[in-house]
């Protein structure tokens, strides 16, 4: 038997496979049992090739659609404010999120995360105390922060948008999250981030002269 004709044939035994028990897809007996030369040889080793690749590009993008894990020890949840004019750096210790994410499919994706307040520690130990306090985060009634989101879709700068909503002593707000998400084999680098404003979740004094409104969030989440 001709090389081509080998070819051929595996081609048709694997596209007869691939159409039949994964697609339901049945291709026809008279095309399987063809005594195929020249041109009707080409053709029909240049049908199984779609098959084939169309069964291949699937199951490459399947590959990411999965639910991740993190890894805690190489990820990270800060918060940065600013106090009489500047900067000071925070974080959480404690945190989870349940992430369903696939690249080429966000709009089917979810997030959820949870930190835990009281895990929370900043440049100031003075500063810790206060965030300990009632008016603040208040942990004692409040024991956790969550974020769940509602919808996702890519930003105009190739990036992706989390639309959902945080809950932050025990007042719920609609942010928006912007994120990257690189995969590479099967691990994923997760990095996020949004802005909120503490007085809309009755956070801290009223008076924003000492200590601004505007807290940003930051989140970098290795994922496998």
């Amino acid at each position: 038997m001709y090389p081509l004709m080998h070819y051929a044939a595996v081609l048709v035994v694997l596209s007869n496979y691939i159409a039949n028990h994964l697609y339901g897809v049945r291709i026809p007996a008279n095309i399987k049992k063809l005594n195929v030369k020249g041109k009707l040889m080409r053709n029909l080793v240049s049908f199984c090739s779609v098959v084939l690749t169309l069964f291949l590009t699937f199951s490459t993008n399947s590959l990411f659609a999965k639910e991740w894990k993190v890894n805690e020890e190489s990820s990270s949840v800060r918060f940065i404010y600013s106090l009489e004019g500047a900067a000071f750096r925070g974080r959480f210790r404690d945190f989870s999120a349940d992430i369903d994410f696939d690249p080429s499919n966000p709009e089917d994706g979810s997030i959820n995360g949870i930190v835990k307040i009281e895990s929370s520690r900043s440049s100031s130990a003075e500063h810790d105390e206060y965030l300990m306090e009632e008016d603040w985060f208040n942990p004692q009634e409040f024991s956790e922060s969550t974020f769940k989101s509602e919808r996702i879709e890519i930003s105009d700068n190739d990036k992706y948008l989390a639309y959902g909503q945080l809950n932050l002593a025990g007042v719920d707000q609609p942010i928006t999250m912007e994120f990257e998400f690189d995969v590479t084999d099967e691990k994923a680098q997760f990095s996020g981030y949004f802005m909120i404003k503490r007085l809309l979740f009755g956070v801290g004094w009223d008076t924003t002269n000492w200590i601004a409104d505007e807290v940003d969030v930051q989140i970098k989440l290795e994922l496998e």
